[in-house]
């Protein structure tokens, strides 16, 4: 599988390689293809060079010089022009995997493969080894060319003696020795990458703005820093046993080359005393010897290459054939929604989960209407929106749109009559303009629908307070302007209301860092728009700790522990005296 993958991924890369720029590629092909027989007739030159200046030749001298100087001349300057031209190439290259692996992840419609441990280990190898992946190409040209050469280096040497080639056979071992080693470099690697991503999450609680300040208040610095010490020193030293026991290996290869090394050489000694062969024969032998082992090392070293971009390579076609199985096409979403969305006996549990999120959950939300989602932290709120945003799906059970199991939608269409506010709303730290139009990309320039969005955002005055207006840079990354907690959520608002007819609009607790008058203020306009948009069926569902304003919604579910424990209208849940009333009048005598 591995050289079935490294195959694959050296056709792929040279392809990139081509259409990056045809010429340069096939510069650099015809100068590595050169060095093959650079090195043997370098050699060749210096046996003339002996052989006929022991004999007075003047003219063998000067063709020996002008080989030799012509030989070193294409043998330096080419290889220098090839691996500066190979290096941009590779750059290029790089740059379009990255692409083709950030657009692979981007088709996928679910976040199954970004919740699952399993599934990051294999992305942060992916991405760890894109260099690998880049240099496969290019690794295995320069190997047949280095292969190429050994021949034609052991051809000319066996001419001289038979006896010679032990210097090949002799070589054989080295390839599979060396290569076992960096296997079990690979999975050492593998093995310990979940502990190198624990480290650098750690530190990363140290060093981002965000979190740095809890850690620094509650004083866990040191020991988030020895923590994540701990993990990077486990791994480290988990892949240093392992280098070692390889090191082993590639220097058992080399020793046994270097044997096979001085038997060549006494056998040169023995020619040259008996007359089997020249001054120049030997210094050819000795010449064609030192370079040949320069060139196994070449061929073992590209040859090493291909195999690790091999071993990447399975995390890459992994990667493409997931987002082949996990994109699918269907039917279009609709344009209105004419009947209801419904939740029909859906269980949801997360991978490696002991027990489901939501369990059983039956629920009716009728087109134009607008539902409340009330709960206890972890009881399954946010849940329940991915399920009905479609970025999960049921372990059991069906959702369905007018009747339509929404695993039959086409996911993008639903993605686009959909839209809202997550509790962990992003910071887009781009132009405010853009921060906001990501809403709807392809109304992003128009500055007047962006505008409009953040009016309804109520979040006007944000844009006259900035330095350049919808242009000013947000965020201290980029030497922008910083934005309170606040002022990110309303920009996080805006960008979710710039959609101009959702079918879906979730809120889920987007205006938790906004004071309760806002809050209420926010949410009567969003039912507003929710009676405005009525025509076309959109549904708007509101998740919030605040039952001060879930209240006005259409129909309110209380969730607890998975399960819908109460629904109804506020008068009836206020009237049944359950959970909601009870926790709706300790709210109310609090803010009293």
């Amino acid at each position: 599988m591995s050289m079935r993958n490294s195959l694959r991924m050296t056709r792929h890369t040279l392809s990139l390689s081509y259409r990056a720029d045809r010429r340069v590629t096939i510069a650099v092909g015809v100068l590595v293809g050169l060095q093959a027989g650079l090195v043997s007739l370098t050699a060749l030159s210096q046996r003339w060079l002996v052989d006929s200046a022991e004999l007075d030749i003047a003219v063998g001298l000067l063709g020996a010089v002008g080989l030799g100087v012509v030989c070193h001349v294409l043998q330096t300057i080419g290889q220098r022009i090839s691996i500066n031209y190979r290096n941009d190439l590779c750059n290029r290259i790089q740059l379009a995997l990255e692409q083709e692996i950030t657009e692979a992840a981007a088709k996928i419609p679910t976040i199954a493969h970004l919740e699952r441990s399993e599934f990051i280990n294999r992305i942060v190898m992916l991405r760890r080894g894109t260099l690998a992946l880049t240099n496969t190409g290019w690794a295995a040209a320069y190997a047949l060319s280095a292969l190429a050469g050994i021949a034609m280096s052991l051809w000319l040497l066996m001419d001289i003696h038979p006896l010679l080639a032990l210097l090949a056979a002799c070589a054989v071992p080295i390839l599979p020795l060396t290569n076992r080693a960096k296997r079990m470099q690979q999975q050492a690697a593998e093995a310990t990458v979940e502990h190198f991503r624990q480290e650098a999450e750690l530190h990363d609680l140290c060093l981002r703005p965000q979190t740095a300040k809890e850690v620094w208040v509650c004083g866990n610095g040191m020991r988030l820093d020895r923590r994540a010490s701990d993990l990077w020193a486990e791994g480290a030293q988990h892949e240093a046993r392992v280098r070692l026991r390889g090191l082993v290996y590639e220097i058992g290869g080399w020793v046994l080359y270097f044997a096979a090394l001085t038997v060549a050489l006494i056998v040169v000694g023995h020619l040259l005393r008996t007359g089997g062969a020249t001054a120049g024969d030997a210094v050819f032998i000795i010449s064609l010897a030192g370079q040949l082992r320069a060139q196994q090392q070449l061929a073992v070293d590209t040859i090493t290459q291909v195999a690790n971009g091999g071993r990447i390579a399975e995390h890459h076609r992994w990667l493409l054939d997931y987002a082949v199985v996990a994109t699918r096409t269907g039917a279009p979403a609709p344009v209105r929604l004419k009947g209801a969305i419904e939740l029909r006996n859906v269980s949801f549990t997360y991978p490696g989960a002991v027990s489901p999120a939501l369990r059983g959950v039956n629920l009716t939300i009728p087109a134009g209407s607008s539902l409340g989602i009330a709960g206890a932290n972890g009881a399954g709120k946010s849940t329940l929106v991915k399920l009905l945003l479609g970025v999960q799906q049921p372990t059991t059970g069906m959702i369905t749109v007018d009747g339509v199991d929404l695993r039959e939608l086409d996911p993008a269409t639903w993605a686009a009559v959909c839209t809202g506010v997550l509790q962990d709303f992003l910071k887009l730290q781009t132009s405010l303009r853009e921060s906001v139009g990501a809403g709807d990309l392809p109304a992003v320039q128009n500055a007047s629908q962006v505008a409009e969005a953040l009016d309804r955002a109520r979040a006007t005055r944000l844009v006259h307070e900035l330095p350049e207006g919808l242009e000013t840079q947000l965020g201290k990354t980029f030497g922008g302007v910083e934005l309170s907690h606040g002022q990110w959520q309303r920009v996080a608002l805006a960008r979710g209301l710039m959609r101009q007819a959702p079918l879906l609009l979730v809120l889920d607790e987007p205006t938790a860092a906004l004071d309760p008058q806002a809050e209420h203020e926010l949410y009567e306009l969003f039912m507003e728009q929710t009676r405005k948009s009525a025509g076309r069926g959109a549904v708007t569902a509101l998740v919030s700790h605040r039952f001060s304003t879930i209240h006005t919604a259409d129909h309110i579910v209380v969730i607890g522990d998975g399960r819908i424990t109460e629904q109804g209208t506020h008068a009836h849940l206020l009237a049944t005296g359950g959970e909601y009333a009870e926790l709706y009048r300790t709210q109310m005598q609090a803010y009293r």
